[in-house]
């Protein structure tokens, strides 16, 4: 496995080599928030109290408390002394950046580090985990060693054999040039006495992507079959079909400007297209650098194009085919802090044909912390949606609308969602305790 680690703070280098914990064996459950003297009397626990927060990159919570027994994993970010902030951003091949953000609280309150590492794709679960837990150590190490028990670590480093110091990205000799090519095929069903149903679809993605260019190339197929049988004998077989193929070039001029063009084509029985392109021109402006996209992102992007659709049957309007001139307003934020994370955007299409062919949607997640171990969630979308040129004239069917054989008018999208998670009780068990889990609920 190949990692990139970037240390915002000097002092970060030490790996923690707990000789306590290496006597009592390495998976041995912490200590409890304090423990019994000689004497009888409680003796408070001084390790470092950790808040482990992972919020779009998965993490093996039990590992992290079997693995770095010299710090306490607290349930809530303010008993703890660092917030370990964990996000993950993909990239170009198809892998992860993970950038770990130790956010110093109480005693360490000025103290903010940084640190990321690089995971290739199709990285296991064990492989992701230690690699984790191993940048968390090198991080948590300069916070540990300021309470008492510092003594207790050690610093190691493994060179490299014959290894020369590492070139510049640009200056790498890529067979390759960058390009990265994924194939991915996938087939699923089921079935039982009264029905089936199966599913297959491909995808075909070949991307380059540099600091400088982004060039993405995508084909996709998909194909569905339902099978069902009434309570008359009669059986019904639904199948839907559709493909497409898309090429995106992307040019970075800033650190937040970029511009870029798009074209596809396809087909899709669902949406009652026989054929289908589209040839678009785009700007976006991230009012941030991109270099913090893991934590926060505002972008506003517009784009001018041309849409072609070749219609199965005569659309709502007539006609069999039609080539519209269309534009687009996209507004969008992402943000993943120590209290939360909120995403959310507004869009806007309009076919410049005819004013009245546009539709607007919103579309919001958020997760925050109100207090101590009080969070809120909430999940929003709404569209108003008059722009729905494919639909085929005339009324669908019974069993098209049953079985989804086919888009429906609408004048409107509405989902949502609210929740309440609050987590009270002792605020230092982290004991890992796993027997009879896989008998899950009854």
């Amino acid at each position: 496995m190949i990692s990139r680690l970037l240390l915002l703070h000097a002092a970060a280098v030490c790996l923690p080599a707990l000789a306590s914990a290496q006597s009592a064996g390495a998976t041995a459950p912490p200590d409890s928030s304090s423990s019994i003297s000689a004497a009888g009397t409680p003796v408070a626990d001084t390790r470092l109290r950790v808040f482990l927060d992972c919020q779009n990159a998965p993490c093996d919570r039990n590992f992290f408390i079997a693995d770095l027994p010299f710090a306490l994993w607290t349930q809530d970010r303010l008993d703890s002394h660092v917030h370990l902030l964990i996000t993950r951003i993909g990239t170009a091949s198809g892998g992860g950046e993970y950038t770990l953000s130790f956010v110093g609280q109480r005693q360490f309150a000025s103290r903010l580090d940084t640190m990321v590492t690089f995971l290739p794709p199709n990285t296991t679960d064990d492989v992701r985990r230690r690699e984790l837990a191993r940048v968390a150590k090198v991080g948590l190490a300069p916070f540990a060693m300021r309470l008492p028990g510092a003594e207790r670590f050690s610093v190691r480093y493994d060179v490299p054999k014959n290894a020369p110091a590492a070139p510049k990205l640009s200056s790498l000799s890529d067979p390759w040039n960058f390009w990265v090519y994924r194939i991915r095929l996938n087939g699923s069903g089921s079935a039982e006495t009264r029905g089936s149903n199966y599913e297959l679809n491909g995808n075909v993605n070949a991307s380059r992507i540099t600091e400088d260019w982004k060039i993405t190339v995508n084909a996709r197929n998909d194909y569905r079959a339902n099978r069902f049988k009434l309570s008359s004998g009669e059986e019904r077989r639904f199948v839907l079909r559709s493909a497409d193929a898309n090429v995106r070039v992307v040019k970075s001029l800033t650190d937040h400007l970029s511009i870029g063009t798009n074209a596809s084509t396809g087909f899709s029985e669902f949406r009652n297209t026989e054929a289908s392109a589209a040839v678009d021109l785009s700007a976006e402006y991230n009012f941030y650098p991109w270099k913090e996209a893991t934590s926060r992102q505002l972008l506003a992007l517009v784009s001018v194009g041309q849409r072609y659709f070749d219609y199965y049957q005569p659309s709502i309007f007539g006609f069999t085919t039609e080539s519209r001139p269309v534009a687009r307003a996209i507004l969008a934020t992402e943000s993943r802090q120590t209290w939360g994370n909120i995403d959310g955007s507004v869009r806007y299409t309009r076919f410049l044909h005819n004013a009245d062919t546009y539709s607007v949607s919103f579309n919001g997640r958020t997760n925050i912390r109100l207090t101590r171990g009080l969070s809120l969630e909430l999940r929003g979308d709404a569209a108003r949606v008059n722009d729905q040129l494919f639909l085929a004239r005339g009324n669908a069917s019974d069993d098209e609308v049953l079985t989804r054989q086919r888009a429906l008018a609408t004048s409107f999208r509405l989902s949502g969602s609210v929740g309440i998670n609050f987590t009270f009780g002792s605020i230092y068990n982290s004991i890992v305790n796993p027997r009879l889990d896989e008998l899950g609920q009854p």
